[in-house]
């Protein structure tokens, strides 16, 4: 590499676009196949925007993530327990490799 290339940029260090709240309820809403999805999409991203302050901008991906989730048709639902879903988001200074959506 000569004095004036540059290094390429590592996806790592690239960071995601800037969306909205309004933005990610129109694409829930997109997705939706039923009214019941719709209104708990909506009440979940309302709930996730009033914690937003509160959590770390992984954390908040995690949630959008698992907002998602809701989403799934009934059969592709993943085949295990769903009480991990009652935790909540991981404390400060957790280990949040190891907590599933």
């Amino acid at each position: 590499m000569g004095p004036r290339e540059e290094a390429p940029v590592p996806y790592a260090i690239t960071p995601l676009p800037e969306t909205s709240w309004e933005d990610l309820e129109a694409i829930f809403d997109s997705l939706a196949e039923s009214e019941a999805q719709k209104e708990s999409v909506h009440h979940l991203l309302d709930v996730t925007r009033s914690l937003s302050p509160y959590l770390s901008r992984l954390d908040l991906l995690r949630e959008i993530i698992c907002i998602a989730l809701v989403l799934l048709p009934e059969n592709d639902l993943p085949p295990e327990n769903w009480d991990w879903l009652t935790r909540g988001p991981a404390p400060p200074g957790s280990d949040v490799s190891s907590r599933p959506c």
